[in-house]
């Protein structure tokens, strides 16, 4: 399979829920235990949803023979009050804005933070409404760099940006899908209704 895939699995590494899964532009939907498809250990992922409790030994992240994972803090108890989507995927956003967390703005954290408040409107969404893409969020906590020039021209028009690529891994699937909240929850990003006229 190709892609940045994310299923949901318990601990025999079992699809969880069904969900579907991009392979290019196609879609396979899963609604039977898979055993083995894509486990963590094999570098397949995991969404730790609201009430779903993986220990970090047995997250396919963390090294589970090394002493570190008996010390540090279980994501479930680190995270048990930050505001979930309607998917139970941890909404980084509120958390951040309820001042949840306090992300460094660097190595020493005595950096300056440069935010920016604009959004971008996509409007090449054929049926779909337009995407808008607010600045202010990921500004609050990337530095600029992180997207332009390598995934993001900052010029008007210069990127094709399309539901497949952003499934591929690129363009906002560089993040999303992967540290951010997966690209299947549509009505995040097409927000803008496509009467609303006069945007760019």
């Amino acid at each position: 399979m190709t892609g940045m895939t994310r299923i949901y699995f318990d601990k025999r590494c079992s699809v969880k829920r069904p969900w579907r899964l991009f392979t290019g532009t196609a879609m396979l939907v899963l609604s039977a235990l898979v055993p083995g498809l894509l486990c963590a250990e094999e570098g397949g992922g995991h969404y730790q949803l609201h009430g779903d409790v993986v220990s970090i030994s047995e997250d396919g992240i963390h090294d589970p023979d090394n002493d570190a994972v008996n010390t540090l803090q279980p994501p479930a108890d680190a995270m048990k009050d930050f505001p979930r989507d309607s998917r139970g995927i941890i909404n980084w956003v509120d958390t951040l804005d309820r001042g949840l967390i306090a992300p460094r703005t660097g190595l020493t954290g005595g950096e300056k933070m440069h935010s920016v408040d604009f959004d971008v409107i996509f409007k090449n969404t054929a049926s779909m409404p337009y995407v808008r893409f607010p600045h202010l969020p990921h500004t609050q906590w990337l530095t600029c760099k992180n997207c332009h020039p390598a995934i993001f021209l900052p010029q008007r028009g210069g990127n094709f940006v399309t539901m497949a690529a952003i499934i591929e891994g690129e363009y906002c699937g560089v993040c999303h899908g992967k540290v951010a909240f997966p690209p299947m929850e549509c009505n995040r990003c097409h927000s803008v209704a496509r009467e609303n006229v006069g945007l760019r």
